[in-house]
């Protein structure tokens, strides 16, 4: 219908006058020449009506093609499935079948008894590493006290020694015990002389009551004071004496060191018993610590089950988000809200066509022409004016004994959706050495019958010219004759040109 209506648009604009149109003629100066020498001239207004387009003929790099069956199917990075990470129940939907997702996008909600104990497990674990850190607080202290102990027992006992060598310790204790001995002879002189002194008076109480004098009380008092002093003498007797032994035995150890040696002995004691706290100490550290390492193991687990249960998506307690792994679209989706789910089953299905693998089958006899990172285009019966360009990244290794053909993997990047899976295809595979070769656009060729014609523009209109072509390469086709280079060829509005021809050719047949 297109091509009609340029047609019957040419020929109203040349057929608008009785007289032979001047803006459109063909000259036809043999009426059996052929096609080929005859020309087209069109002004400026109606090559603009007519849709004609231009292009000087160039070279372009060009490669010999196969063209082969094949058929469309996702990659494996575009297509993904959804399933739960953990067992529970639906309660939020927010996509339906055919919608467009991003990755990352939320599909729906699950909340799961499951992840929520796994939640509480992480809440009990940290409260338990906090008691242990409290511990290990606490222990370092003591460490700290128990250390200074130490410190300040060894540092009295290096005092101790120092006093033992000098001697102290033997001179004052012998000094002491020469006190006390002193001390206690003094006492047995006062004693003594105290005695006398009641003695004298009683012996004058005893005559003055003989001679009625005094009373008997008197004399009984006085005999009470001497009573008195003979107990207090006796007493200062039994000190003196035990003085005098202490200051023997002083005298004795001093004489053998054996003070010094005392001494140091209880400083030595003080100070292990100082090490034996701070090592029991160190002990009750390293229970507290190894009690916190297991703690925040505990806590790391808990996590690792959460985040197991959660299976990376967003959680919260107990609830998780089903998110899309991939960009696409939804092409299955199989739960409702408020079902409950399990681990296994799968909730949605995920397409993303943007590329996608087209298998080639090449017959085993080419498929040694068919190396890896050639050049391919994709077209299909369904979308006639649409090809799609392709590299070839995997020639299969077997022949197929049914087909007698190689599998030759090539991967469509844009795609952008419009292939589809078990679509089926023609694909050109590129081969061999390429070279600058002329070549035209695909929309140059105008068939006339079984032969390949271009419209070449020179300065008398347009001429019809045969052509011989080559390798195609996506829009373009190599012209291995019939063309030369710089000439000017029409890329658009060939039909047109080729329907004034015809109507040129009937009225020359005509006269």
């Amino acid at each position: 219908m297109k091509h009609l209506y340029w047609l019957l648009l040419v020929t109203a604009l040349v057929g608008c006058n009785s007289a032979p149109p001047p803006a459109a003629k063909v000259d036809d100066h043999d009426d059996h020449a052929h096609s080929e020498e005859a020309e087209v001239t069109l002004d400026a207004e109606q090559q603009k009506l007519g849709g004609i387009e231009t292009q000087v003929v160039g070279t372009r790099r060009m490669q010999s093609s196969l063209s082969v069956p094949g058929t469309v199917k996702s990659t494996s990075s575009g297509k993904a499935v959804v399933t739960p990470p953990v067992a529970g129940r639906l309660i939020a939907l927010t996509v339906q079948i055919g919608d467009a997702v991003r990755q990352g996008q939320v599909l729906g909600t699950i909340e799961s008894t499951e992840l929520a104990q796994a939640y509480a497990s992480i809440a009990d674990a940290q409260r338990n590493r906090d008691a242990a850190a409290s511990m290990v607080a606490q222990a370092r202290s003591e460490v700290a006290i128990a250390t200074a102990k130490v410190s300040s027992s060894k540092a009295n006992l290096d005092r101790q020694r120092q006093f033992a060598s000098a001697g102290a310790f033997n001179q004052a204790a012998l000094q002491a015990a020469q006190g006390d001995l002193n001390e206690a002879e003094s006492e047995i002189l006062s004693a003594q002389q105290e005695q006398a002194v009641h003695a004298d008076q009683f012996r004058r109480l005893e005559n003055l009551f003989k001679e009625g004098i005094v009373s008997k009380a008197d004399l009984e008092s006085a005999r009470l004071e001497l009573q008195q002093d003979e107990i207090r003498l006796s007493r200062a007797r039994s000190r003196a004496a035990l003085a005098k032994s202490a200051y023997e035995r002083e005298k004795i150890i001093a004489q053998r060191g054996l003070a010094n040696s005392r001494e140091i002995q209880t400083a030595e004691a003080e100070w292990r018993a100082s090490q034996l706290e701070r090592d029991r100490s160190l002990a009750n550290l390293r229970s507290a610590q190894s009690a916190l390492a297991n703690a925040s193991k505990a806590i790391g687990n808990a996590q690792t089950t959460y985040r197991t249960f959660a299976g990376g998506a967003s959680a919260s307690a107990g609830r998780v988000s089903l998110v899309a792994p991939i960009a696409g679209r939804v092409t299955h989706l199989d739960v409702t809200r408020g079902q409950a789910v399990d681990r296994t089953q799968v909730l949605f299905e995920i397409e993303n066509l943007s590329s996608v693998w087209v298998t080639a089958n090449v017959p085993e006899r080419d498929a040694s022409k068919v190396q890896k990172g050639a050049s391919v285009e994709i077209t299909l019966a369904g979308l006639p004016n649409a090809r799609f360009q392709g590299v070839v990244q995997i020639v299969g290794s077997r022949v197929d004994p049914k087909t007698r053909s190689v599998p030759v993997e090539c991967l469509v990047t844009e795609a952008n959706g419009r292939l589809k899976p078990d679509m089926f295809a023609t694909v050109s595979l590129g081969y061999g050495a390429s070279n600058d070769s002329i070549a035209i656009p695909r929309t140059s060729i105008v068939m006339d019958g079984d032969k390949s014609t271009v419209f070449v523009k020179d300065e008398h209109g347009f001429a019809r010219k045969t052509i011989t072509l080559g390798n195609r390469v996506g829009e373009w086709v190599e012209v291995r004759s019939g063309l030369e280079e710089g000439e000017v060829v029409v890329i658009k509005g060939g039909f047109v040109l080729a329907s004034e021809m015809a109507k040129g050719e009937l009225k020359g047949h005509e006269h």
